[in-house]
């Protein structure tokens, strides 16, 4: 079983949800989808530990599409880049509906 599943939200967004832990090939599959898609992403990390995602997101996060994440508490630091970076947002938010409010207006 895959450690995310994708599924469409509406147009132009599509939802990531973290299911179980990562194994190589599951990193190596989300590291190709956010390298392909060009949409904006609704993760969703309900179920989940912070600290658990802390490692993943970090090295995910110079390849993230414009992404609004929720569901599980997670240190603000760890969407933090270099100013170097052109990179696209990423933002941290309570609930699904304020994320997907913010995602609308991107």
């Amino acid at each position: 079983m895959a450690s995310f599943t994708i599924t469409p939200v509406e147009k132009g967004i599509m939802r990531c949800r973290h299911t179980a832990a990562f194994t190589h090939d599951d990193i190596r599959a989300l590291a190709s989808f956010f390298d392909d898609y060009r949409g904006k992403l609704l993760i969703d990390l309900t179920g989940t530990s912070g600290e658990e995602c802390a490692r993943n997101m970090r090295n995910f996060r110079p390849m993230m599409p414009t992404a609004a994440i929720f569901g599980a508490k997670i240190d603000p630091a760890i969407l933090e880049t270099p100013d170097s970076y052109y990179l696209r947002e990423v933002c941290y938010f309570e609930t699904e509906g304020e994320a997907l409010a913010w995602l609308r207006n991107q």
